[in-house]
């Protein structure tokens, strides 16, 4: 009996008359979610850097003004919405955070390209992600969102938003006013 199933395993492995049409049903499925799922994967990457160089990009404009209002800080939401590879509409929310002479941080001021975003409190900045502040100085914390719809979601990539959060400081005033808070 051992001998006949080995006699059998071993034709079985011999026999080089498949139908092609056979291995190509069976291996089809696995191709089309690999090539599938590498495209999604590819998206995805580009935009989450897209989405960070933007946040980048958008801390170095508001780092080179002098003085900046809302409607300033409105139109940068709609180059970060430029700069995205699909039309997307994200939100850019900038605060001026200051150190004072004790060592306590305050927000100076505020504002959320949106107008619905919850409005920035100290208690809501991880300190993890603010550089190291010296005594009555300010930066500048810009929080960016870009939303990201997968071409395909049956890969397991579902809708997500990303969200990004620069800290830098001004370079020409300190702290950068803004014409629109007193």
């Amino acid at each position: 009996m051992k001998t006949y199933l080995s006699n059998l395993i071993a034709k079985f492995r011999a026999d080089e008359t498949a139908s092609l049409t056979m291995e190509f049903v069976l291996i089809l499925p696995l191709l089309m979610t690999w090539f599938i799922g590498s495209i999604v994967f590819f998206d995805a990457f580009n935009s989450k850097a897209t989405a960070q160089r933007t946040s980048h990009t958008i801390a170095d404009i508001i780092s080179r003004q002098t003085e900046t209002d809302n409607t300033f800080i409105d139109l940068l939401l709609v180059v970060q919405n430029r700069m995205m590879p699909r039309e997307q509409v994200g939100t850019v929310r900038i605060s001026s955070i200051q150190k004072d002479a004790m060592g306590d941080l305050s927000l100076l001021w505020t504002h959320s390209s949106d107008g619905a975003s919850i409005p920035l409190v100290i208690g809501d900045i991880p300190l993890s992600i603010l550089p190291e502040i010296a005594n009555n100085e300010s930066i500048l914390l810009i929080d960016t969102t870009v939303p990201f719809v997968p071409i395909s979601d049956w890969v397991g990539f579902t809708a997500t938003e990303w969200e990004n959060r620069v800290a830098i400081k001004a370079r020409f005033v300190e702290p950068l006013p803004n014409t629109d808070f007193p």
